[in-house]
Order: structure tokens, then sequence, then C-alpha cells
């Protein structure tokens, strides 16, 4: 028996009916059924998935493996991998109902060279209810002919990525999402597959597609590989808050401005600011952000001396004085002369790697004025995070800027927005923190000891109305 051209790779945790219409819509390709091949991968369920597959059985094109207990998305794709025949690998939800042409469809986007591909998916993340209210109720995802046919003339399930990735950008690796991906097997074993460390699910498969994307695999998106993803019961909350702690893997292993605006802005956002924050680190002027004046604060050399930890620096560190210890991590996002203090993250600051006051001192130069206060403010706020103690220099650098950067304060004024503040706020003003003059130096330098104020968030439906207004008719 021949090989097949590709593989499908399906992980499954429960959901056995949502899987049983994504095989039967795979029974339905247009693709030669001797070019693939089905693998399944339980990953320790409580519901009968070998029940549901064993329906669709048909020699060993479709296998069934089995995690007795659950190992996580990544781990059981992993498995799948491990155990493919195909040269090409086609990673989908156990809830994705697929197109007839869809594997074609992957086939053909790798004609041109290998690529990683992001295929349409219509529908993404919508509970049962919100299906009903927004789409109706009338929809038999047993019969994908009619449920595709309906799709085609139904504009509110059109994938806003069609538009979004006509234009591609190198931050495109942040939509591999494998909810329907294709990636040539050579180079998921390249890179290793997933890693598993991520919690269940989420940000897994974009950190693979950056991965890929550093191996030359670019992602590009396929509008003909088509699937649509079945409603189900999700805590949206919770999955957007676990996302936000699986990015701080993601910036740890890729301390780079990419994967740092990817994780602050969001992956919409990030695209159109990433080339705004390259050129700003271009064209940054370390004499604007240096510790060219920090000799004068003799306090806090002092403090920088006793640390009992290790000390972020956030600025340039030009100018540091000799005979100072060095800070332990420089977090810049500009070229630096080769051999200097600290080991140099390139990123903004306002996503950092390292645990939670992993540092015993951070200190940031007059790098924070090229900032708008929004911006300055989540840099202050990851500082409180990754710091016992915080403070912000003003007058140290040698030539500091009068007013934050145009360019840069344009582009975050359209694309700081990321979709889930709704649910992890952020601190966006300086009257958020305390700011406490700790030191004035001689002439003109000055320290700021910096601490968060508690900042109680209040929905505006619990403001109430202004006392003797209640009951007054409008």
């Amino acid at each position: 028996m021949a090989e097949p051209e590709l593989t499908v790779v399906i992980p499954a945790h429960n959901r056995t009916r949502a899987l049983q219409h994504c095989l039967a819509s795979l029974q339905r390709q247009t693709l030669d059924p001797g070019a693939f091949e089905i693998i399944v991968v339980d990953d320790g369920s409580t519901e009968p998935v070998g029940e549901t597959v064993a329906q669709f059985a048909d020699g060993d094109r479709i296998r069934l493996l089995r995690h007795e207990r659950a190992r996580g998305a990544g781990a059981a794709r992993n498995t799948g991998a491990a155990a493919a025949r195909g040269g090409l690998l086609v990673l989908l939800d156990a809830d994705c109902l697929c197109h007839p042409d869809l594997l074609r469809a992957h086939l053909d986007a790798q004609a041109d060279g290998p690529v990683a591909v992001c295929g349409y998916g219509a529908g993404r993340e919508l509970t049962p209810a919100q299906w009903r209210l927004k789409h109706g109720a009338d929809w038999d995802f047993a019969d994908p002919d009619a449920v595709f046919a309906r799709l085609a003339r139904t504009p509110s399930l059109h994938d806003p990525l069609t538009e979004l990735l006509a234009r591609p950008r190198p931050a495109d690796w942040a939509f591999f999402w494998t909810l329907n991906t294709g990636v040539p097997k050579s180079f998921f074993d390249l890179v290793g597959g997933f890693d598993t460390r991520f919690e269940v699910k989420g940000i897994e498969d974009i950190e693979l597609g950056c991965r890929l994307a550093r191996a030359g695999l670019p992602t590009v998106f396929a509008p003909a590989a088509i699937t649509l993803h079945q409603p189900h019961e999700r805590d949206r909350n919770r999955e957007v808050v676990r996302d936000r702690r699986n990015e701080h893997i993601l910036v740890r292993a890729y301390p780079s401005l990419d994967v740092e605006a990817v994780c602050s802005y969001d992956i919409a956002h990030s695209r159109d600011l990433i080339p705004a924050l390259e050129r700003f680190s271009d064209h940054l002027d370390a004499a604007t952000a240096d510790c060219g004046r920090l000799a004068a604060l003799d306090g806090l050399t002092r403090r920088i001396t006793d640390a009992d930890g290790p000390v972020l620096l956030v600025g340039a560190p030009q100018g540091w004085p000799a005979g100072l210890p060095a800070p332990d991590t420089v977090c810049y996002p500009a070229d630096l002369p080769p051999g200097g203090p600290g080991h140099q993250l390139r990123l903004l600051g306002t996503r950092l790697p390292g645990a939670g006051k992993h540092y015993a001192l951070g200190v940031i130069t007059d790098y924070w004025r090229h900032f708008p206060d929004g911006t300055f403010s989540r840099v202050l706020a990851e500082l409180d995070r990754v710091c016992r103690e915080v403070f912000v220099l003003s007058g140290v650098s040698t030539a500091p800027v009068a007013a934050p950067d145009p360019e840069l304060s344009e582009a975050l004024a359209a694309y700081d927005r990321p979709y889930w503040e709704f649910t992890t706020p952020l601190r966006r003003e300086l009257h958020q923190f305390d700011l406490t003059e700790d030191e004035a130096g001689t002439p003109g330098p000055a320290a700021f000891r910096c601490t968060p104020v508690p900042w109680p968030m209040t929905e505006l439906t619990d403001v109430g109305m202004p006392a003797g207004e209640e009951g007054v008719p409008r």
C-alpha cells in the first residue's frame, strides 16, 4: 500500500458528537482517499472516543491512539505526528467540520514550496447559545454539504483573517492556529514539535509557529482550506487568563520585539505596531536613555551595591559608573556595544521574561521619556511584577528627550488596544502608581521610588446613580 501524502492529526478530549461530525466530513473529501490518513489521539477522555472512531474504521487509514490521562493538546498532537506516515501534517480540532476541498487545499498551498498554513476558520469560539442567537438553531452539523452551502451565503460567518492576512507580515507566525493548520512533517520534526510545558492549551500553537518561522518556514493564509468550528460550551474568561499566563513561556523563550508585541498588544494589532517598534529601536539614541549621571545618586548606587539579588536596568547601560556592580540584565531594544554590562533583553519593556519578583532591584533611566504615559505605565507595572523595588530616574541620562516619540506614540494610540483587556485590565495612568522622590543628586538627577497603588476596578453598571437621582424618570 502506497504511503499517504498527508496525515490528519486530531486530538480529542471528549466532545464525541462533534468528533463524529468532523470524521464524517473528512469522509467526503474530494482528495483521493488513498492520499491521506487520519490519526485521532484520545487525550484521556471519559467519553467513548474509541467507539466514535470505530464507526469510521477503514483499514489503517483511520487510527486511534490513546493517552490514559489527559496531557494537553500539544502532547496529543505530538503523539499523532510521531505516528504519521504522510509528508504533510494537517492539524485539526475535534470540533472542526471540514469543507470537501479542505485537504486538497492544504496540499495545493505547498505547491510553490514548503510553508506553514493557517486555514480559514468560520465560527470560531462561539457557544451553542451564541450560535443560535446569531445564526439560528436550524443548522445540521451532521450534513456538511448543507452546512457549507449555507456558510457560503452567511456573511456574518466570514473569517476576517481573509482580509487581515492578505498582506503578509513577518510576525504572521502568530496565526499558526491549530484548529486548522498544515505543516510539512520534516519541519515539524526539525523543530521538535509542540512544547508541552504549556498549560492544557493556548499559545502552544503560536509558539510552534514562531519556532517554525525562525527555522525558515513562514506562515501563510490559505482561504480555500475551509473549516467551520462547531459551537461548544467554553469558559472564555478562564481561557483568556490562561493564554496570558502561557505567554510568559513564549516571552522567556524568545525575548524579541515581535514576540513582545504579540503578547503585549495582541496578535492582530501587533502586525501594524511591529514596524513602528522596529523603527523606534533603529533610531534610538543611547544618550537619551543612558546612565551618564547615575554616579550623582549616591543613595541609589549604594542600593545597587548592596542589592541582595539580581539588578535589572531598563535603558542604555552606557555611562554605568566604573566600580559599581554591573546590572545582571539590561532591557533596551536597540543595539549595544559588544562586551557591555549585563545580559541584554531587546525589548521595549511592556512584557518581560522572568518570574514575579525575580529581581531585587529595577531601575529605569530617562528612557521612559520616549513613551506616552499609557506605555510608561505599562512598563512600570511590568517592572513592579518582576522586581522587589523599582526606581524611576529623572535627569540621569546625558541627553533626555523633551517629549515622547511622535511616530511611536501615534502607532501606540492606534494599536495598543489588546482585545483581552476586558478580562485582564492594564495599568495605563501614572495616577495608578505612588512616585516618591527618594533622592535628588547634585546637580539635577533624581530617583523616585515607584509602587503601585490599589486600584479596584468597578464595572460601569455598578457605579450607580447620584443620590436623589435613582427614581427620576427620563
